[in-house]
């Protein structure tokens, strides 16, 4: 499939069309306005979107199946890494409709009922403060691109691609954090199972002793005084952290 963007009318279709998923719980086919509506039909009509020039000699494989938001950076930065993603950071159109390409994946279910939750996980809303950041694939993949050095993000997005995941959550909305390899470093050394290529159990949550957001005040606390910036900060940063920690470093 090759890439394409929503255009203003395809993504106002977009709002209403998961408007309908929640009232049908189901994700292919909807019924609008007494008519039957596709998503396959939604992302390659040009009634809603149009090819992107630029783009033209990408294929992206829409039957790829993700088992973390790690693995989708991976695949997305392998097609586009040479085509300036950077160009895309705000396209509301073009974000919108690479989630409506992989929506099988991105809902989430409660038994048998479909969970879309906030509009913005699925439709892209770069300009309002506080929804930028909660696209499922967009802020993802832009602190993705952040570090050369991917062993930086895996933690942050090991999470199921269907969710933002807590780490992230409480890494993505402040810059001083996201951007700062010692502090990447530091979560990394503390939560991620490199055995089982994931989060050790009791890092999320808000109550978690010695968790992400126990990391995120020590952080706020220790950085008024210290300055950290590469690996070898993270072990000092690590060394100076209270006791509540000490069961994660192993």
């Amino acid at each position: 499939m090759k890439l394409r963007r929503f255009t203003s009318a395809g993504v106002e279709m977009a709002r209403q069309y998961l408007a309908a998923v929640k009232e049908s719980g189901d994700v292919e086919n909807v019924t609008l306005n007494g008519q039957l509506f596709t998503r396959a039909a939604l992302i390659s009509s040009p009634a809603y979107s149009d090819a992107i020039p630029a783009l033209a000699d990408l294929d992206l494989d829409e039957t790829r199946v993700f088992d973390t938001t790690f693995a989708f950076c991976e695949y997305f930065d392998s097609l586009i890494h040479d085509h300036n993603p950077q160009s895309y950071r705000e396209d509301i159109g073009f974000w919108t409709w690479l989630a409506f390409v992989y929506l099988p994946q991105l809902v989430k279910t409660s038994g048998a009922k479909i969970v879309l939750g906030d509009e913005s996980r699925l439709i892209f809303n770069p300009l309002t403060f506080g929804k930028s950041h909660r696209h499922l694939l967009a802020s993802s993949f832009y602190f993705y691109c952040l570090h050369a050095d991917k062993s930086l993000v895996e933690l942050p997005l090991t999470h199921s691609i269907n969710t933002s995941g807590d780490i992230l959550e409480a890494m993505i909305a402040r810059q001083e954090i996201s951007g700062n390899a010692a502090y990447l470093k530091t979560a990394r050394t503390l939560y991620f199972n490199e055995a089982e290529g994931c989060a050790k159990p009791r890092v999320g949550g808000p109550n978690a002793p010695g968790g992400i957001r126990r990391l995120i005040d020590m952080i706020d606390q220790f950085g008024r005084t210290r300055d950290f910036y590469d690996e070898c900060d993270a072990k000092a940063f690590i060394e100076i952290l209270p006791k509540e920690f000490l069961k994660f470093v192993k």
